[in-house]
């Protein structure tokens, strides 16, 4: 079914011009590049989310409980600029084709008033926005084209629609409802791309330190495999000292083991560099085996909480980027990433977001009577059940949760009473004394998208 069909075009359109026309622009949200909704005034239980994404550019009022602070950049400047305060005359579906005529009228600098003519052109691999005058000539617009192209967009050209799709009518026409539920479930899509936008830099280093840390490994297991080598340098020189004053004893041991010895050194001399060797070798495994072991923790932590961001707001993630990033300099310190929260029934479950929010979860706030979940053999949440007697569901609920946080999609998850539970060295660190386990084969997208809206 085609949710952005031109017969879903009429119906949003239709919906459109009977709520929104002669309302005000009160505010402008850019949730990223190509995406942003417009709080109405009159309207107050739904938001007008306009997609100028290039696979299917769409509009639609949608319910959203709270929105995102602004990206800036152009698309946020040009916004701001001509649309924000301005009042819609009327909107018009435009050729019967996917253009949308939206006539704003909005007071200049001089107190005047104004009328543009904003053209949403919602053509997939060609959406665009254009601002057009009363003259109908273009005043600015999102993307614009040479004037060598076969249809030029420039400032004070006149404006000329798009071909004709000549789209073909669909049998079968979703409801405005499933429209709404498809613009909903596209809207929670694009909180992740202004994520990703917003917070390049964190996302960039978390994934460059991953990879920098995979490198270091691979460098750390070749070194304990070459050292590993050495390790019987220190039998074969306790052999040849043994065997100095025997030297058919000798010359068979070296024959039958195929070693080569120094022509130009004594056996003693050649017996003190294998032992030199073998120390060496020694002192290297046992802090190549130190640094792999932190290394393998701060890649396994990092893909945790790139995974946990899905599920942090702007203002955590901010907070994340004074933990991670190096140097990074903020004009005031950031609250610390709280531990989330959601209910079943009247049971919560409590979730941790980094290590921090993990500590304070487990050894601040859970109580004895509480039960603690956690993934096996990976980093990853601390999840708590604020139940002494938690049901099935309650704790199928809270092990996908885990694993869900991890970026798993299956796994083994323990689960343990408070009262079996000991803080670690580290912080965040959990030591079981008891545990049960739970194994899961899949989870629920059900549970995917409680997490989604919790955020």
């Amino acid at each position: 079914m085609n949710y952005y069909s031109i017969s879903s075009f009429r119906k949003i359109i239709e919906e459109l011009r009977s709520k929104i026309v002669g309302c005000r622009i009160n505010n402008i949200t850019v949730i990223n590049s190509h995406d942003f909704l417009c709080t109405l005034s009159m309207i107050k239980d739904e938001k007008l989310l306009i997609s100028l994404n290039h696979q299917h550019p769409f509009l639609s009022l949608i319910q959203i409980k709270e929105t995102i602070p602004t990206i800036t950049g152009k698309l946020n400047e040009l916004l701001r600029k001509i649309l924000k305060d301005a009042f819609i005359v009327d909107l018009n579906l435009v050729n019967d084709d996917r253009v949308i005529e939206m006539i704003v009228q909005k007071a200049n600098d001089y107190y005047e008033k104004v009328v543009l003519h904003v053209y949403l052109e919602c053509i997939p691999q060609k959406a665009n926005l254009v601002f057009v005058d009363e003259n109908k000539q273009i005043a600015q617009a999102l993307h614009y084209a040479p004037i060598t192209s076969s249809r030029p967009i420039l400032n004070g050209l006149s404006y000329e629609l798009p071909s004709h799709s000549n789209m073909q009518e669909e049998n079968e026409t979703p409801s405005l409802e499933e429209i709404k539920k498809q613009a909903v479930a596209y809207y929670q899509e694009a909180i992740n791309v202004h994520k990703k936008e917003k917070f390049t830099p964190l996302y960039r280093y978390i994934k460059t330190r991953i990879k920098s840390l995979g490198k270091k490994s691979i460098v750390l297991t070749n070194e304990i495999a070459s050292a590993e080598e050495h390790l019987k340098d220190a039998g074969i020189a306790n052999n040849l000292l043994a065997f100095q004053y025997e030297k058919e004893l000798l010359n068979s041991y070296l024959k039958d083991n195929n070693i080569a010895l120094d022509e130009n050194k004594s056996l003693v001399e050649n017996a003190n560099q294998l032992f030199k060797k073998y120390k060496k070798s020694k002192r290297t495994i046992e802090m190549a085996t130190i640094e792999l072991d932190k290394a393998k923790q701060e890649s396994d932590y990092l893909e945790y909480v790139l995974s946990a961001s899905k599920f942090m707001n702007d203002d955590e993630l901010l907070s994340l980027c004074q933990e991670l990033l190096p140097k990074q300099s903020q004009k005031k310190k950031m609250a610390s990433i709280k531990y989330g929260t959601v209910l079943l029934g009247n049971t919560k479950i409590l979730y941790g977001k980094n290590a921090s929010s993990n500590n304070e979860l487990t050894f601040k706030v859970a109580s004895k009577e509480d039960y603690y979940l956690h993934i096996k053999d990976y980093h990853g949440a601390h999840v708590i059940i604020k139940n002494n007697k938690p049901t099935n569901p309650e704790k199928l609920l809270a092990a996908e949760i885990c694993l869900i946080l991890s970026n798993k999609s299956a796994g083994e998850v323990m689960i343990a009473s408070m009262k079996d539970v000991k803080k670690g060295q580290v912080l965040g660190e959990a030591i079981l004394l008891n545990y049960s386990t739970i194994v899961l084969n899949e989870v629920r997208e059900s549970t995917v998208d409680l997490l989604k809206n919790n955020n």
